[in-house]
């Protein structure tokens, strides 16, 4: 990597941080934002994956997306029927096209599997018994956060030896065991670090070690299957929106995992009410 590649890299890699931390710090703003990630998400997967002739279903499966996020955040939940309508009318619209031209096992609708749950996590991880709050979803960020520079480092240090064990050769070549446990001591270390600094007001020190080894382990199977999609498109990165990082996909990959994970945990031990 070169010395501006690297500049550029870091620079903007602030820029980012800065401003996903500022998004999660209002309300309307972290309904915004996770609106926009279920929408520049998706738009990357369907460039990615699926079929030109799908272009309308993929609008309406957008639709239904940003409608079922502003539904949850805004209304009783017995409104939320209203988010399936766009998905009714995709399914009529591929029922006019015929089935002439559409290939089937690339349907439109997998984000709806696929993306959709993390940015409703991420907006159901914000109301603590109906409060507001950032001190959650921020813990979250900086768990997986740290999670991902152990993983680089150690990863970038030790794993490229000719004689380190790699994770998933077939899908990503440089991912390595060395990787996996720098990663998964780095989350432990900014879960206590979260817990010590502001996370202690929402969440007791065995929970927020519970969430590192949720960040840990789900944050890998994310990050490999997203390099199943790519490796399947035949991509390096899943855009070009972030300078020297690629796409949102290839930063959001194990948050798409973890989120929902650490929201149906919380909910089962009944934190989040």
């Amino acid at each position: 990597m070169g010395k501006e590649t690297l500049v550029k890299r870091i620079v903007f890699g602030v820029l980012f941080l800065v401003v996903v931390i500022g998004c999660l710090m209002h309300p309307v703003a972290l309904l915004l934002f996770s609106v926009f990630l279920a929408l520049a998400l998706s738009h990357e997967f369907y460039r990615m994956t699926v079929s030109p002739c799908y272009r309308k279903e993929e609008i309406l499966v957008m639709v239904a997306m940003a409608a079922t996020l502003v539904l949850f955040y805004t209304l009783p939940v017995r409104w939320l029927w209203l988010g399936l309508l766009p998905v009714i009318g995709a399914w009529i619209c591929q029922l006019f096209d015929g089935a002439e031209g559409h290939a089937f096992e690339t349907e439109p609708y997998f984000p709806l599997i696929y993306i959709l749950p993390m940015p409703l996590s991420l907006l159901r991880l914000s109301l603590v018994q109906e409060a507001f709050t950032w001190r959650l979803t921020l813990g979250l960020f900086v768990i997986i956060w740290c999670c991902d520079v152990g993983a680089y480092c150690l990863g970038m240090l030790f794993g490229q030896r000719p004689t380190s064990r790699k994770l998933f050769p077939a899908l990503s070549p440089k991912k390595s065991w060395i990787g996996v446990v720098g990663g998964t001591a780095f989350a432990f270390l900014g879960g206590w670090a979260v817990w010590a600094v502001w996370g202690g007001e929402v969440l007791p020190l065995r929970h927020w070690i519970v969430l590192a080894l949720i960040a840990s382990v789900f944050g890998v199977l994310g990050d490999l299957f997203e390099s199943l999609i790519k490796r399947h498109a035949g991509v390096k990165d899943a855009g070009r929106l972030i300078p020297g990082h690629g796409g949102l996909m290839d930063r959001f990959d194990d948050a798409l995992f973890v989120l929902p994970v650490a929201t149906v945990y919380l909910l089962t031990i009944q934190i989040l009410g």
